[in-house]
């Protein structure tokens, strides 16, 4: 896993998974309308099992083709937890390992999603979304100083489907352009990552029990 991955995962306080026997590519686009509408895209791209056991591979492999078949795999369970506006959408582009399975949902609010997706972090996080003319800025504030009730480290949700194989995180502005940003990189002002450096500070705060932010301004 990126060292981006285990940050993010540090913030969203969800217990990292052990790495298991399923293998897979993964990305996470955030296609962001410029009034704060938000269209989620997982690929899970060269799925296979390295399970050494012929069998094992095959039923592990067979486990998850069908669920996704079916729309009902970790990925697609995880945005029906955010709460979309409509059904989500699966497809299976590659139905033979290494497997290929795009999954989509569409969302009201970008405030919301992240106000979901933060849902279980340790401490407490709040999430806004303002609009001041022309511009929007959605800003996420997290203070890792309040406790963590008990077991809830322990505690898996859906969501965690998403949180824990985060390789790539990508917010692609449809329309406007980026104007500023705290805590990521942004590419060609249509474009924003989460920023390695941040990475160490959220890190920092969470030991330190302090407080961090992220922010993203843009203009319609």
């Amino acid at each position: 896993m990126t060292s981006k991955h285990a940050g993010f995962s540090i913030v969203a306080g969800v217990a990292m998974l052990a790495a298991g026997c399923l293998q897979k590519d993964t990305t996470h686009t955030l296609c962001l309308s410029p009034d704060g509408a938000v269209t989620w895209i997982v690929a899970e791209n060269n799925v296979y099992s390295d399970e050494g056991d012929a069998a094992k591979r095959t039923s592990e492999e067979q486990t998850y083709i069908t669920a996704a078949s079916a729309g009902r795999h970790g990925v697609a369970l995880a945005l029906e937890a955010m709460d979309p506006m409509g059904p989500v959408r699966t497809r299976v582009l590659r139905d033979e390992a290494p497997f290929l399975v795009v999954t989509d949902a569409k969302f009201h609010s970008i405030e919301r999603v992240m106000t979901r997706l933060f849902g279980d972090v340790p401490g407490a996080a709040a999430v806004n979304l303002a609009a001041d003319g022309r511009r929007m800025t959605l800003k996420m504030t997290f203070d890792f100083s309040v406790e963590q009730p008990e077991n809830q480290a322990e505690q898996e949700s859906p969501v965690s489907a998403i949180v824990n194989d985060m390789d790539h995180l990508a917010i692609i502005l449809t329309q406007g352009r980026f104007v500023a940003a705290t805590g990521f990189d942004l590419e060609s002002g249509i474009k924003a990552t989460v920023s390695e450096d941040w990475v160490k500070l959220a890190e920092k705060a969470y030991k330190d029990k302090g407080t961090i932010e992220m922010m993203l301004t843009w203009e319609q």
